[in-house]
C-alpha cells in the first residue's frame, strides 16, 4: 500500500484504530483440538462485515473455513492461563462480535474485544445445518445448535418451544418460550422439590460388607504403594511430589484389620470358656472336701487364659502392621485371591501366637482336669466354619435381601468383594498344619510364596505348603488392558460383554460374549480399568425377557486403553452400528415425516405416539468409531431428548454388506481377575 503518512508507525496505540464489526463463523469450521489448546490459545475464525462478503466461494465470496482466525480478549477477572489460571470462551459461531486490528491498516491479525447480546426479537434465523450446507451464514442470526446437548433441567415445562436465539435461563430458572413469554423451566422445579433418600443396611450386609472392606482396603494400600517411589527419606508420591508416612499408612489399615481379628479371637475365647467349665463341670464335685481349692485353681487358669489372649489382642494391630510392612515391594498387584491368601496367613500366624501362650496353661488345666483341652487350630477352624456358615445362610436370604454397592466417582458402582471362606480355612489349615518352625518369624514368604522379590520367589527354596495351592494368583505383576465391562445385580448371572474402545480412547460401544438369564431387574453396569489409565465411561443395560441383550454406552469417558498395540495380547475385529435410541425424554408435537439425523446424514425414523418420541426404527452408521450426536428433524416438535445406542459384532458373523467407509475395531477380550 501507499506511504501515507510522514513516519511509518506500525503498532497500534501510535497508529490510525482500525476496528470492524464481525460474526463469528458456525464452531464446527473452527472447534478443534489443535486450535482449543494453550499452545494457539483460544481462537475462533470470523466473517467482518466489509472485508468478507456474505456469500460463498462458489457465489464469488469466501466460504467459512477460509476466514482468518481471531483471537479473543479476556476480562483481567478471568485470568490469562498463566500460573494455571484462565478460562475459555462461550461461543458457538453466529455471534456477533466487535474487535480491532492489531496490525492496523494491514489488517492481517483481528483481535475481538466483546461481543453483542444475541436479541431474542431477531427474525428469520438460519440453523447451523444451513449455514453449514452453504459454507456461510451470509452474516444472518444463527438459530441454537440442537446438537449442543443441554441439561435437561434446562427444558420449558410442559415440553412448549422455547426460543430459538438470545434467550439464557435466568437466576428465577425461567426461559423464554415460542411466545417470548418467561417460562419456569424443570430446573426451578427440581430445586424446589424435597427428596427423602434412605439408606438401610439390611440384613445381608454384616459378613459381606466386612469382607468386602478388608478386601478393597488391602489393595488400596497396596495399589498406593506401588505407585511411590522409594528413597533414603523414604516413600515419595511422584505425582504430588510429597513424602508419604509409611506408618501412618500401616496404623489405618491395620486398625481396621485387627477390629476384625480382636472380634475372632474373642469368640475362639469364648467357645473355649465353654468348653473348659463343661470339663470342670465334671472334674470339681461341690460335695468334695477339695471343691473350694479346686474351684480356686481353675479360676486362677481360666483367668491366666483371659489375660493371655487380651494380651495378644492388644498386640495384634503391631503384629498386623508388622506383616504388612513385610510384604511392601513385594506385592504389586492384589486380587481377591490374594487377599485370601494374606488373611489364611494371618490367622496362621495368630493361631500360632496364640498356641504358643495358651500352650503351658491349657496344659496344666489338661493335667488338673484329667482331659484333653481342645486345640487353638480346631477352635479357630471352627470359627471359620461358622463364619461360612453364615454366608450361605446370608446367600439363602437373597429375594429377602435388597443387595448393596460402593461407589467410585468417576467409575460407578461396584460390587463388594465376598472371599471364599473355604479357600481360606484350606489355606489356613495347610499352612498351620505343616508344622514348620519358626511361622510366625517367615510368615510373609511362607504365605506367599509366589510373590516375586528381586529376582527370587518368596519362597525360593520351595519349602511353603502353600507353592501348590496359590500358583494361579498372580501377585508379582500387574498386566494393563482394555477396560472391563462389570455387570452385577438384577438377580441373575451369565452376562457378560467386552468393550469396545476406538482409537482416542473413548468406549464407544460394547460386544456381548453372553446375555446370561434369570434377571429380574436390569442389572447394574460399570465400565472398570483395573490400572486407572481411563475413567468417566457410564453404561446403562438393555433387557429382553430376563436377558441383557446389549449394553448402552451414555459417556465415553477417555483415555482408555484400546485393543490395537497390546504388546502378546491377540484380539478380534467388530463393527459396530447404531440400532436405536435410547428416550431421555418423549417431548411433544411431534409428527408423521419427523426424522432423527446423525452426524453422518443418515436417519432413522422415530417411533411417535400421540405426537411423543418413544423410540425409532432403522439401523445407520456403520463402521462408526465414535457415540455419534443425534438431531431430530422437525418443525413441530420439542422437547423430546434422545443419544443412540450401539451394536458391536465380529466381523466373521456381520452379515450386511460393509461399506468402503467402514472402519473396524480390533477389541480385546479382557480376563476377569478373580
Amino acid at each position: 500500500m501507499l506511504e501515507t503518512r510522514q513516519s511509518n508507525i506500525e503498532f497500534l496505540g501510535k497508529d490510525g484504530f482500525q476496528w470492524f464489526i464481525a460474526q463469528v463463523a458456525p464452531d464446527k469450521v473452527w472447534r478443534t483440538k489443535n486450535n482449543q489448546e494453550f499452545h494457539n490459545g483460544y481462537r475462533a475464525k470470523i466473517r467482518i462485515l466489509g472485508y468478507h462478503p456474505g456469500e460463498n466461494e462458489d457465489e464469488g465470496g469466501i466460504s467459512d473455513e477460509n476466514l482468518p482466525w481471531a483471537h479473543f480478549l479476556l476480562a483481567p477477572q478471568f485470568g490469562s492461563g498463566n500460573n494455571g489460571t484462565g478460562t475459555s470462551f462461550a461461543l458457538q459461531g453466529g455471534e456477533m462480535v466487535v474487535g480491532f486490528f492489531l496490525d492496523g491498516e494491514e489488517a492481517q491479525q483481528p483481535v475481538i474485544i466483546g461481543s453483542f447480546f444475541a436479541n431474542y426479537n431477531i427474525d428469520g434465523e438460519k440453523s447451523f445445518k444451513e449455514a453449514l450446507a452453504k459454507g456461510t451464514t451470509g452474516f444472518g442470526a444463527l438459530k441454537y445448535d440442537d446438537k449442543i446437548k443441554n441439561s435437561h433441567a434446562f427444558s420449558l415445562v410442559e415440553d412448549q418451544k422455547i426460543i430459538s436465539t438470545g434467550t439464557i435461563i435466568n437466576s428465577n430458572g425461567e426461559q423464554r418460550n415460542d411466545e417470548k413469554k418467561l417460562i419456569k423451566t424443570k430446573q426451578f422445579h427440581q430445586a424446589n422439590k424435597t427428596q427423602k433418600i434412605s439408606n438401610n443396611a439390611g440384613a445381608c450386609e454384616d459378613a459381606k460388607e466386612r469382607q468386602s472392606k478388608i478386601a478393597k482396603d488391602l489393595q488400596e494400600f497396596f495399589d498406593k504403594f506401588v505407585k511411590l517411589k522409594k528413597t533414603k527419606e523414604g516413600f515419595v508420591d511422584p505425582v504430588l511430589g510429597r513424602l508419604v508416612d509409611l506408618d501412618e499408612e500401616l496404623d489405618k489399615v491395620s486398625q481396621l484389620l485387627s477390629g476384625g481379628f480382636s472380634f475372632l479371637i474373642r469368640g475362639i475365647r469364648k467357645d473355649l470358656y465353654k468348653k473348659i467349665n463343661d470339663k470342670i463341670d465334671e472334674k470339681v464335685n461341690f460335695l468334695s472336701p477339695t471343691f473350694l481349692e479346686d474351684s480356686l485353681k481353675a479360676k486362677k487358669l481360666k483367668d491366666g487364659i483371659y489375660c493371655a489372649m487380651e494380651n495378644i489382642i492388644k498386640g495384634l494391630q503391631e503384629f498386623i502392621k508388622k506383616f504388612l510392612k513385610e510384604l511392601i515391594g513385594k506385592l504389586v498387584n492384589i486380587p481377591l485371591c490374594a487377599a485370601e491368601q494374606f488373611l489364611s496367613g494371618l490367622l496362621a500366624g495368630i493361631t500360632e501366637k496364640l498356641q504358643s501362650v495358651l500352650g503351658p496353661i491349657l496344659s496344666a488345666l489338661s493335667a488338673f482336669l484329667g482331659k484333653v483341652m481342645p486345640s487353638i487350630q480346631s477352635l479357630m477352624t471352627g470359627a471359620l466354619s461358622k463364619l461360612n456358615a453364615a454366608l450361605k445362610l446370608l446367600e439363602c436370604l437373597d429375594e429377602e435381601c435388597e443387595e448393596s454397592f460402593d461407589f467410585i466417582i468417576n467409575v460407578g458402582l461396584d460390587m463388594k468383594q465376598v472371599m471364599n471362606v473355604q479357600s481360606i480355612m484350606d489355606k489356613y489349615s495347610t499352612l498351620n498344619g505343616s508344622g514348620l518352625p519358626n511361622l510366625v518369624d517367615n510368615l510373609a514368604e511362607l504365605t506367599f510364596p509366589n510373590a516375586v522379590i528381586g529376582d527370587t520367589v518368596g519362597s525360593p527354596d520351595g519349602s511353603s505348603p502353600l507353592a501348590g495351592l496359590v500358583g494361579g494368583c498372580n501377585v508379582s505383576s500387574k498386566k494393563c488392558f482394555p477396560p472391563r465391562v462389570v455387570i452385577f445385580g438384577g438377580g441373575g448371572v451369565g452376562a457378560a460383554a467386552d468393550a469396545v474402545v476406538n482409537e482416542i480412547g473413548e468406549v464407544v460401544g460394547v460386544n456381548m460374549q453372553d446375555f446370561g438369564s434369570g434377571y429380574k431387574e436390569k442389572p447394574f453396569v460399570s465400565i472398570v480399568d483395573d490400572c486407572d489409565n481411563g475413567r468417566g465411561a457410564t453404561a446403562e443395560a438393555i433387557m429382553e425377557d430376563d436377558k441383557v441383550i446389549n449394553i448402552r454406552i451414555g459417556n465415553g469417558g477417555s483415555n482408555y486403553l484400546a485393543g490395537d498395540g497390546i504388546a502378546d495380547t491377540e484380539g478380534f475385529e467388530v463393527i459396530g452400528e447404531v440400532v436405536g435410541i435410547k428416550v431421555h425424554a418423549t417431548g411433544a408435537g411431534y409428527q408423521e415425516g419427523d426424522l432423527i439425523e446423525s452426524d453422518s446424514g443418515q436417519t432413522l425414523t422415530p417411533v411417535i405416539e400421540d405426537g411423543r418420541i418413544l423410540g425409532a426404527n432403522g439401523t445407520i452408521d456403520q463402521g462408526l468409531s465414535e457415540i455419534p450426536a443425534l438431531s431430530i428433524i422437525s418443525d413441530t416438535g420439542v422437547g423430546a431428548q434422545i443419544s443412540p445406542i450401539t451394536r458391536f459384532v465380529k466381523r466373521e458373523v456381520y452379515s450386511d454388506p460393509i461399506v468402503p467407509q467402514a472402519k473396524i475395531i480390533t477389541i480385546i477380550s479382557c480376563p476377569r481377575f478373580y
